[in-house]
């Protein structure tokens, strides 16, 4: 069973990865009543989201909750959040990666030469790199996890740089998936990657020494198939700890 769920904070503006690949995430000043009592109750464990986490109040009732759902409800509960950059706020992200989360998802989108394209401005390569290395920093044994996507016009040589530093900033999870263009507003396939060319990066990030490289045409950053091998990295990790 894993919980997952997404993080957006007040001093954060809401972030678009560019009007090309997502809609935006809507941030409130509070949480509404019927998701506190959805919180208090206990979750749907495999479908829970939680946007609206605007403020210390709600964030540290939220906190609470995680930790006694993972402790009190189902110890085996794996947790990954998928966050913004938090426009480089160091320490929003040291509160989501002391939270009690097993996994800590921030996705890059796509290589460095193609940010400005694809993603919002205020984004870049460099601050999510260091979203990914300082949740690291703050807690050595939490799992980081990122996505790339491709088809957007990027070369080999920029996929196996991009892939090179992720896992130099001890990056562990990587998905790779194609493109796909929502709608007529949004970028146009530059090509369609073909499944042996996926294969290929899985290979290479396998080399590279990530923990798990998900690489297909349909892979996404939430790819179930994943869960299994997360739980374990996750058990095996604690096990250290002791």
């Amino acid at each position: 069973m894993s919980l997952r769920c997404g993080v957006v904070v007040r001093s954060v503006r809401p972030r678009v990865f560019g009007k090309y690949l997502c809609s935006s995430v809507r941030a409130v000043s509070s949480l509404p009543d019927e998701k506190k009592g959805f919180l208090q109750n206990g979750p749907d464990l495999q479908d829970f989201v939680s946007g609206d986490l605007a403020d210390k109040s709600t964030w540290d009732e939220y906190k609470g909750n995680l930790k006694r759902h993972k402790g009190e409800r189902n110890p085996k509960i794996l947790v990954e959040c998928l966050t913004p950059d938090f426009r480089g706020d160091l320490k929003a992200i040291e509160k989501v990666t002391l939270s009690g989360l097993d996994v800590y998802a921030h996705n890059i989108e796509t290589v460095p030469e193609l940010q400005r394209k694809v993603r919002d401005p205020r984004a870049n390569f460099d601050q999510s790199l260091r979203v990914l290395k300082h949740a690291k920093e703050v807690r050595p044994d939490v799992i980081s996890k990122t996505s790339i996507m491709l088809g957007l016009g990027e070369v080999d040589e920029q996929v196996y740089a991009t892939m090179k530093a992720l896992r130099e900033a001890d990056v562990d999870c990587l998905t790779l998936g194609q493109y796909m263009q929502p709608t007529k507003r949004h970028l146009k396939v530059e090509e369609y990657i073909t499944p042996e060319k996926f294969k290929y990066w899985e290979k290479v990030g396998n080399e590279l020494g990530f923990h798990y490289t998900a690489s297909g045409p349909l892979v996404r950053s939430s790819y179930k198939a994943g869960e299994f091998f997360l739980k374990n990295l996750v058990a095996k990790r604690k096990t250290k700890a002791l």
